[in-house]
């Protein structure tokens, strides 16, 4: 018998971890433990068999059979006495932990009751909180202050909670969608409470949507506002809503602006007109204060950036010919970026693109007295063709300027000293002859096979014709030919080849003065190019300094350079523009000491890091910024550290749509990426405009937003003008067409108007100098017609007109050229690397300048353009927007002649040389002519090739036959005589 009560006893060994089990189980619960539940921790048998004296209790069986066993006798047996102490230390640790668990049990119990308390408390602040906007930030809080109360119910069993409690729990979970919700029904109160208020800011009222963005109260707001929609009456609104309605003391909020005469129109239209003396300053007002609270002393500050630049270039620069050499390569070589033919669907929107291009060689741009200045080997017999020498092509210009730049004397195009005119084939003229060595260059425009396919077929065939023809002229007459290929060109390494082969033939290099070249062409900024070369390199060090970098950063450059996947042109063009900035950016430094003054870039840096440092006492619960889309860098952590200091709520309002002064330093991607920098926020929009019609906030809305890349608006307006927008085109004569733009505008609207011309660039109203009927004043901002003296006129460039508005808008440079409409000097991509992110839309700047343009007139807005050199921006008006299109000038018009079969997107014009023939207006980048001028009255064309189909006769009668039937194009058509 003693061994089956071992054997029992040991069956209940492990009662205390079982009841441990069971208590692990059940102290997932979260809600109340009962009384039962702790009774049925244990079974009932254990619990009282551990109640008894004796193990033998065990069972009746072994308790009847070890009653009649005699203590004495239990007590001398040493198996027994094994069993009785196994039995009590058993008996003891079970009661150990059931004391232990049923104080535990108390406690876990006064746990859950303080968390489901906690858990009602939160509903309580929710609701609290809800009375008001339930901003981010307090959201952030509460998750924070209540977390470990819902982690812990999340973390156990709530299946007996209350339906207070799992509410609790559901709020807790989904607190940012229902903040969502609660926001927009307390919006919806807001505005009915503050609907007097709101429907009375300095005597007007406010829109729908601008009333969203006064009473929306988000830790951080970003507010779109379309030109013309009022942003100024939405700032003073939400200043008025603040103080009346939410009571913030009006020194709690301080207003920036970007301008001084920004910030005053806003200081008058709050202080003074509302009677609300809120603090406005400009970011300049605001880093000065600063600065001069800290240090008990004002700072010089110095904003002549572009003066030290073209000191600089005027006298620094001599002393440094590295300097020199690599301004004159720049130029030579880099100032524009090509594109591969492969990368155009034919020759025609090649040749649009790289119009833009300075085909000017270096040695057509030095003067004839600089010339024989500084080089007196050179005949003058020769300067006949060196003023104004251009090229045909980019990579003609680059071969040119390589030649110059080594002392390889050249003649371009000059006639085969042998005649080679035949029936199809003119006088050959070689691209390049070098009279010192008897060396002829041509450069073939075709691939790495030697194919043409943004050609047409025969077109290429006719290509690929004229280069074996050229070749076999060469081989008969024993000449000696040098081959370049536009493919070099692509790969990078076309001057390299061309090096190569040129020492092949024994031609010697001998370096250029680079300093009589510079003395020439560049030294006293004629060059409308090398001034907008200045504004460049002006526009990345202002960007350079926003971004708090220092010179040290520039190694940084060259070494990013070195690694990204780009063509060795890109790389090289990179590594020269920094080597150029890096010394200017020096120059610059010093002149700051040296005159101790500092520039708005290092007075902002310096303001931030005061702040961030000293951290100075603010007052201010909100922080308005005007126009934000204009940040930059340097101003964005000005910002950024106040508010961490002062917890301010923020409100942005900006257009990105114009946001246009990346020279200045802006970086739009602080605006389309506000998130990124803000966080959490709101995002709204006033979408109603007053300025213009519907019909021109249609079509200059689908013209900015071709870059996807900009937050979507569909502006709304009241007024109506079914033709906003009159595209008026010359050839030459820009002067008759701004005639005629006022004429028109005058006989609408009479003379009392006022007209606004617009400028890309300030010299962009040069052309009126020479016309005796238009009287500039000094700055030329103010202009006098003679016909019409009491018209108001007046120029500004586009970027000075961004804010303001006009009757009526002349556009005057909507021309495709480098310093045109895109400028494309001012989008140039070595900018990418001082700033957050290079937008990858071709010129997005550019077109958000022209939309800027666009939008500034109450109601006509006329382009001028010229039609041989039409802007890209132009031509989409056109296209695609329909836009209608006149050359208003006696000139002749072109755009109704036939399109070239050859490039596809110049028209056949008639020219005169020899003969009367016709040439492709795109002439000198597209070759193609044709003798038969009778297309141009009607223009037939041959369905199998492209080309025309002309009148012809032969034996069995007249026809109509291919101009490429010596192409071997054999299509006819019957003729039919018509009265």
């Amino acid at each position: 018998m003693l061994e089956q009560l071992e054997v029992q006893l040991k069956l209940y060994a492990g009662s205390d971890m079982g009841l441990q089990r069971r208590f692990a189980e059940i102290s997932l619960q979260r809600f109340y433990i009962s009384e039962e539940q702790i009774t049925n921790l244990t079974t009932k048998h254990m619990h009282q068999f551990y109640t008894q004296e004796f193990p033998h209790a065990i069972n009746p069986i072994l308790e009847r059979y070890f009653e009649g066993v005699p203590t004495e006798q239990r007590n001398l047996d040493p198996r027994f006495l094994k069993i009785e102490t196994l039995f009590q230390a058993q008996k003891e640790k079970y009661w150990s932990v059931f004391s232990k668990l049923r104080t535990s049990i108390i406690q876990l119990n006064e746990e859950i009751t303080g968390k489901t308390e906690h858990a009602a408390t939160f509903l309580v602040d929710v609701k609290k909180a809800r009375k008001d906007y339930f901003t981010h930030t307090l959201a952030v809080k509460l998750i924070s202050q209540y977390k470990d109360t819902f982690v812990y119910f999340s973390s156990g069993d709530i299946s007996g909670i209350s339906e207070s409690t799992s509410a609790s729990i559901d709020a807790y979970k989904e607190l940012n969608k229902y903040r969502s919700d609660w926001n927009k029904e307390y919006i919806k109160r807001e505005l009915i409470e503050a609907q007097e208020l709101l429907s009375n800011i300095d005597g007007k009222s406010l829109d729908a949507q601008q009333r969203i963005a006064v009473v929306t109260d988000e830790d951080s707001n970003l507010v779109l506002a379309g030109a013309g929609s009022g942003k100024t009456l939405t700032i003073a609104g939400k200043v008025k809503y603040l103080v009346e309605r939410k009571h913030v003391k009006p020194k709690e909020i301080l207003l920036i602006s970007f301008t001084k005469k920004s910030a005053l129109e806003m200081k008058e239209r709050i202080e003074s007109r509302l009677h609300l003396p809120v603090d406005v300053k400009t970011f300049h007002a605001l880093g000065l204060e600063i600065i001069a609270k800290h240090h008990q002393a004002k700072p010089d500050i110095f904003s002549d950036l572009a003066g030290v630049i073209q000191a600089y270039m005027k006298d620094t620069i001599f002393e440094e010919d590295q300097q020199i050499r690599h301004l004159i390569e720049f130029f030579g070589y880099y100032l524009s970026i090509p594109k591969d033919y492969s990368e155009f669907e034919n020759l025609g929107e090649y040749h649009d693109f790289h119009r833009n291009l300075d085909f000017e060689t270096l040695k057509g741009k030095m003067s004839k007295s600089d010339y024989v200045d500084h080089a007196a080997h050179v005949q003058k017999s020769q300067l006949k063709t060196l003023a104004g020498e251009s090229v045909k092509s980019f990579e003609e210009t680059l071969i040119a300027n390589f030649l110059f730049l080594n002392s390889v004397e050249y003649e371009y195009e000059r006639d085969y000293p042998f005649d080679t005119r035949t029936e199809q084939y003119r006088q050959y003229k070689p691209d390049f002859y070098l009279p010192e060595h008897d060396l002829y260059i041509e450069h073939f425009g075709v691939d790495e096979v030697e194919r043409t396919p943004w050609l047409s077929p025969i077109e290429e065939q006719k290509y690929l014709d004229s280069m074996r023809w050229k070749r076999e002229q060469h081989a008969s007459q024993g000449t000696t030919l040098i081959e370049t290929y536009s493919y070099l060109n692509k790969q990078g390494v076309l001057l390299d080849k061309l090096r190569e082969y040129l020492l092949a033939h024994g031609v010697k290099f001998k370096e250029a003065d680079y300093l009589s070249i510079f003395n020439s062409v560049y030294k006293e900024n004629q060059d409308k190019y090398f001034k907008e070369f200045v504004k460049l390199i002006a526009t990345f060090i202002n960007l350079f300094k926003s971004s708090g970098y220092e010179v040290d950063q520039f190694e940084a450059f060259v070494q990013q350079n070195q690694t990204k996947p780009e063509i060795p042109f890109l790389k090289r063009r990179t590594e020269l523009f920094i080597s150029l900035v890096r010394p200017i950016y020096s120059y610059y430094e010093e002149h700051l000491k040296k005159i101790k003054s500092i520039d708005f870039n290092d007075m902002i840096n310096q303001a931030t890091d005061i702040v961030r440092r000293n951290k100075p006492y603010f007052p201010y619960t909100y922080i308005i910024i005007d126009e934000y889309q204009d940040i930059s860098k340097s101003r964005f952590g000005l910002i950024q550290t106040i508010q961490e200091q002062t917890k301010a709520k923020i409100m942005c309002v900006g257009d990105d749509w114009q946001g246009i002064y990346r020279f200045a330093g802006s970086d739009l991607q602080l605006f389309t990426n506000f998130g990124q920098y803000f966080g959490t926020h709101e995002l709204m929009k006033i979408e109603q405009t007053y300025r213009n019609s519907q019909q021109l906030v249609d079509v200059a809305g689908r013209f900015v937003m071709r870059n996807e890349n900009q937050f979507r608006k569909e502006l709304k307006s009241m007024h109506q003008n079914p033709e906003p927008f009159r595209i008026l085109g010359y050839q030459k004569d820009k002067a008759t067409a701004l005639r005629v733009a006022i004429e028109r505008i005058v006989k609408e609207y009479g003379k009392n108007t006022k007209i606004l011309l617009l400028g890309r660039n300030g010299f962009d109203i040069n052309f009126l100098d020479e016309e005796s009927e238009f009287l500039l004043n000094a700055d030329k901002t103010q202009i006098t017609y003679s016909k019409y003296r009491e018209l108001r006129i007046s120029f500004l460039t586009t970027h000075k007109s961004k804010g303001l508005e006009e009757d009526h808008v002349i556009l005057l440079n909507a021309e495709n050229s480098l310093v045109g409409f895109p400028n494309k000097i001012a989008d140039d991509p070595v900018l990418s690397c001082v700033l957050t992110d290079q937008e990858s839309f071709e010129f997005a700047e550019e077109r958000r300048l022209f939309y800027v343009g666009l939008t500034r007139t109450r109601n006509s807005c006329y382009i001028l353009t010229s039609e041989q050199r039409m802007s890209t921006f132009v031509k989409e008006l056109i296209e695609k927007d329909r836009i209608p299109y006149q050359l208003v000038t006696q000139e002749e018009s072109v755009t109704e002649n036939p399109k070239c079969p050859k490039c596809k997107i110049g028209h056949l014009t008639r020219r005169v040389g020899n003969t009367i023939f016709l040439g492709c207006t795109n002439f000198p980048g597209c070759d193609y002519t044709n003798q038969h001028v009778e297309i141009l009255k009607k223009p037939k064309l041959c369905p199998r090739c492209g080309g025309f189909l002309v009148y012809r006769k032969g034996s069995r009668g007249p026809f109509y036959g291919c101009t490429n039937f010596k192409h071997n194009c054999r299509y006819t058509e019957g003729y039919k005589f018509v009265k």
